[in-house]
């Protein structure tokens, strides 16, 4: 019990503590004014995205190939070939 009215006594004494008043607000204005803005760099989206367009024009132009190429199969069996006289 003693324990308790203690830990009571305590809470009143800090219940009735002042608490000490200052304002911040002027010191973290400043610090934020104080600290420059990180500066962007779009060197890495650049990169990323040239070389994607890089990739995707390589890809294009395998597929257009492919489709020229392949562009029925029926008509690589019916079609002679230069190579071969069937004749």
């Amino acid at each position: 019990m003693d324990t308790l009215r203690g830990l009571a006594k305590l809470a009143r004494i800090a219940r009735e503590e002042q608490t000490p008043v200052f304002g911040v607000a002027e010191m973290v204005r400043l610090r934020i004014q104080s600290e420059g803005r990180p500066s962007v760099t779009l060197i890495p989206l650049g990169l990323f995205g040239g070389l994607s367009a890089a990739a995707a024009s390589i890809l294009l132009f395998m597929a257009v190939q492919f489709w020229q190429y392949i562009n029925s199969p029926f008509m690589q069996l019916v079609a002679p070939l230069p190579e071969i006289r069937l004749w």
